[in-house]
């Protein structure tokens, strides 16, 4: 899809004219973060979510991260918003990130809906100007196994 030629359908089932959208028999969901947690609900045979309430509360933490931080100062770069201080941010948010990962493998340790939320920037990176090198090692591991995996492999 054309992101800067969105088609009328798009338009039609998400007013804020984003993707993803996804389409189950009458309803429509979007929003990223929703979606997940929509296809988490669904299917329960894989879990992307702790059942634990707080280790589930830390993954949605995480979420709002990415989703608040990274992908902001990712778009403002990339769209020459005060790219200087949306650089300048960046540069936090991944030293925060890389701090975190640290001797784990995931950021729950467990595989979840926070790695997952982290591998559509990590695929990006190169398009919003960002290098995750040994200046990052723990990101730019964790990035190179989430990219690994079968699922997200396939899709690249």
């Amino acid at each position: 899809m054309d992101l800067k030629n969105k088609p009328k359908d798009l338009l039609e089932l998400n007013p804020y004219a984003k993707v993803p959208v996804l389409v189950d028999g009458d309803g429509v969901v979007y929003e990223s973060a929703i979606v997940n947690e929509y296809l988490e609900e669904k299917y329960p045979a894989i879990r992307l979510l702790p059942t634990d309430q707080l280790r589930r509360a830390k993954a949605r933490i995480w979420v709002d991260f990415f989703n608040t931080r990274i992908h902001p100062a990712a778009h403002d770069i990339t769209h020459d918003k005060n790219p200087e201080r949306a650089k300048e941010q960046m540069a936090k948010h991944l030293k925060t990130l890389d701090h975190e990962m640290a001797g784990k493998r995931y950021i729950l340790d467990e595989f979840s809906l926070a790695d997952v939320t982290f591998i559509p920037f990590y695929t990006r990176r190169q398009r919003y100007g960002v290098t995750i090198d040994d200046t990052f090692p723990n990101l730019k591991r964790w990035g190179e196994e989430l990219i690994a995996r079968p699922a997200v492999a396939s899709t690249l």
